[in-house]
């Protein structure tokens, strides 16, 4: 996968949290792809990553605005770091994150995400 490749798909990877739709995220995934949050079990599958998104996503964010700060590549390893904010509905927070994130890509794609977070919450 070339740079701009890579840029493109977390471009899409942040359009579909900003717009919380669990469907446009699936597009940049394989269908056998595994997603890691590491404060939650591993998502297998299309059918985990769109559960994951319509319950954390869906369920307990707004108001996300996501920024790309960096993007790696490294044979077929994307590593991207972001910032992003959001209000979390749930726990009525406003929290402030800084992500790394390391995707595997096969094809036109990624397969895996790993992410490595640090999130600041302020009470609303």
């Amino acid at each position: 996968m070339k740079h701009n490749e890579a840029k493109k798909l977390i471009a899409i990877y942040g359009q579909a949290w900003m717009t919380r739709d669990p469907e446009l995220i699936l597009d940049i995934f394989t269908e056998d792809a595994t997603y890691l949050d590491p404060s939650l079990p591993e998502n297998q599958g299309h059918e985990g990553i769109r559960a994951y998104w319509v319950s954390k996503v869906i369920g307990e964010q707004k108001d996300i605005v996501f920024k790309l700060r960096n993007l790696w590549l490294d044979g077929d390893t994307v590593i991207a770091e972001w910032d992003a904010t959001f209000i979390n509905t749930k726990k009525n927070v406003r929290v402030e994150m800084s992500e790394v994130a390391i995707f595997g890509v096969r094809g036109d794609k990624f397969c895996s995400l790993r992410e490595y977070y640090t999130a600041k919450k302020t009470p609303l």
